[in-house]
């Protein structure tokens, strides 16, 4: 280790002997800085676009049954998905297996389809109402995750595609209608079986009733022609007709007979009572005629009073007999009537084989309506129970699905985003410049004796030193002059720093390899790791050569860990990166204490790497 020191005192010592060489220290510290500012300042946010990826796809969609038809909108989505190759899609069964391989950078992102995705989306009871879970990791790559976030969109408008408003406008429509029809239809088959209810029933006790009324019939149809039969002839009416109306005429001549007679009588009672008194003083026999004459006038009074009697009671049987007469009439009027009416109501009943047959069809029309009634009641266990209108909405229908997107390790921006590899970039030049101020083949004579650690370790601290710088200042102009957040700046610092000094000891052991043409190799290999490290596209969008030698670049592991450790990428995973880079730095230092010799001056001749 002294050795080592006094290899580090001499080339520190030539900023003593060339002044200009701190200016040249202080030129490239800020290379570094300055090419990550100016370069992040113009890809701050531009869009990147791509077609491939590798994606998870996880369908937990358990189904729907909606209106007796079975839906899995999951299923088919993925298979769509597949189908389409847009994007490499695998299918998981388990979404936090997918979320873990995003997390760790072994998918670009993640499609879960949730249990409940066709009953949400299916009703489409608003818009949105089935949701996609698009898992995505910013830190990871961020143009990846500007992929998913635009794959979220075209998904939700693939699965949206097939339902268009206006049609489902329309089957709300034609749904509303046939539900209306249906509850009338049902209304009117309530009705309708309810009536045939009454109407068998009624059947029933008319079936029974039937042979009753044809047998009643027959009865009534003998009872009318033995009336008929009973009735007098037309001749017997006539003759009792007229004679009640002699009678009447009678009656009223013995009237008259006894009014004559009564006047007479009262002409004999005047007579007798004037006699009377006439022959009352007629000598001898005039008293006796005057008795005489006076019985006579008493019993022709007792006549008269009878005669009178006799007028009353004939008046009363005249009017007797003229309603005798009239009700006689009315009798022999109605009895022809009756006997008319008898005879064509005896026409008018039907026959016996008719009313037989009137019997035998009211049992057929009930064995017929029981048929019917048992038709109607399986139509109506046929109905369905409802055909409602739809429970969703217009818009809802044709806008059902609405991916979300979970995202792991967030990103501010794009600028952000690309630091990482900028960071790595800027570090690269940086430790190429350092090693170009000094010339790391070349040592002071009095230190050819030192072992070969030794000197290597030796000629490496004075770039390490302007490396650390460069570093610092990089680090500081991310924080303050670019705001970027840091959430953990000890694992920042940690990765800068071994990334830094991880790549002043590949260019170290390239220059110490190769010489001039070493020079030439950095920059092509800084150019190849830019392609396949990562840092822009995903590896997985580049060629099958950048895909093979991804993993055993620096860049690789920088880029990793930066991003673990900004953004929280790769589930926290900087650590191992760390180590990796770690121990790239160790095996290039290793390596470069075993190539070619050293070539060696004079104090005196002993000068920077760059003219000064």
């Amino acid at each position: 280790m002294l050795a080592t020191g006094q290899i580090v005192k001499t080339d520190l010592a030539l900023f003593r002997r060339f002044s200009r060489l701190w200016l040249a220290v202080l030129a490239i510290a800020l290379v570094p800085a300055a090419y990550a500012l100016i370069y992040l300042s113009s890809v701050w946010d531009p869009n990147a676009k791509t077609s491939d990826l590798p994606v998870g796809i996880v369908n937990l969609d358990e189904g729907f049954d909606y209106r007796g038809r079975v839906m899995n909108v999951g299923a088919e989505l993925t298979n769509e998905l597949i189908r389409s190759a847009t994007f490499g899609f695998r299918k998981l069964d388990d979404a936090d297996a997918a979320r873990q391989a995003v997390k760790l950078g072994s998918l670009a992102f993640a499609v879960i389809i949730p249990r409940d995705f066709s009953a949400s989306a299916v009703p489409g009871e608003y818009a949105g109402a089935g949701t996609v879970t698009v898992v995505l990791s910013e830190g990871n790559n961020y143009a990846a995750a500007g992929f998913a976030r635009r794959f979220a969109v075209d998904l939700g408008h693939q699965v949206n595609e097939a339902l268009n408003e206006k049609r489902w406008e329309q089957v709300l429509l034609s749904a509303d209608g046939s539900g209306k029809s249906l509850d009338m239809l049902k209304a009117g088959m309530a009705e309708l079986r309810t009536g045939a209810l009454t109407y068998n029933e009624g059947l029933t006790r008319y079936s029974g009733t039937a042979a009753q009324l044809a047998s009643g019939f027959k009865q009534v149809g003998a009872g009318i022609r033995t009336m008929a039969s009973r009735l007098p002839p037309e001749a017997e009416l006539k003759a009792f007709k007229a004679g009640t109306q002699h009678l009447n005429q009678r009656q009223r001549e013995l009237g008259n007979g006894l009014e004559q007679l009564q006047a007479g009588a009262f002409k004999l009672t005047e007579g007798a009572v004037k006699m009377q008194q006439e022959t009352a003083g007629i000598p001898f026999v005039g008293d006796k005629i005057s008795a005489n004459a006076g019985e006579l006038a008493a019993g022709g009074q007792q006549l008269n009073d009878g005669l009178m009697t006799a007028l009353d009671a004939n008046a009363r049987l005249t009017r007797g007999a003229a309603k005798v007469e009239e009700g006689a009439d009315k009798l022999v009027d109605g009895a022809t009537a009756v006997g008319e009416g008898l005879r064509t109501l005896a026409e008018k009943l039907p026959e016996e084989a008719r009313l037989d047959a009137f019997a035998k069809g009211s049992g057929e029309l009930l064995r017929g309506a029981t048929k019917l009634r048992t038709g109607i009641e399986l139509v109506a266990s046929a109905l369905p129970s409802s055909v409602s209108k739809l429970d969703g909405s217009a818009r809802g229908l044709a806008d059902s699905v609405k991916p979300a997107l979970a995202v792991l390790a967030p990103v501010a921006n794009n600028g952000s985003a690309f630091a990482p590899n900028m960071i790595a970039m800027a570090l690269w030049l940086g430790a190429v410049m350092a090693v170009y101020l000094f010339n790391v083949r070349v040592l002071a004579v009095e230190h050819a004796g030192a072992s070969p650690l030794a000197k290597t370790l030796g000629k490496f601290a004075a770039p390490a030193l302007v490396v650390l710088v460069q570093t610092g200042l990089t680090l500081l102009m991310l924080v303050f002059g670019l705001g970027i957040a840091v959430p953990d700046y000890v694992s920042l610092t940690l990765v800068m720093l071994a990334a830094g000094q991880a790549f002043l000891a590949i260019v170290y052991l390239l220059l110490r390899a190769l010489g001039e043409a070493g020079k030439l190799l950095v920059i092509l290999l800084l150019t190849l790791q830019l392609a396949a490290g990562g840092g822009v596209m995903p590896i997985e969008l580049t060629a099958d050569f950048f895909q093979a030698v991804h993993a055993w670049l620096p860049f690789t592991w920088v880029v990793k860990a930066l991003r673990a450790s900004l953004f929280g990428a790769f589930d926290n995973g900087w650590l191992s990166a760390w180590l990796e880079l770690m121990l790239i730095g160790a095996l290039a230092l290793l390596l470069a204490s075993l190539v070619r010799r050293w070539q060696t001056v004079p104090a005196a001749d002993y000068k920077p790497g760059i003219e000064i």
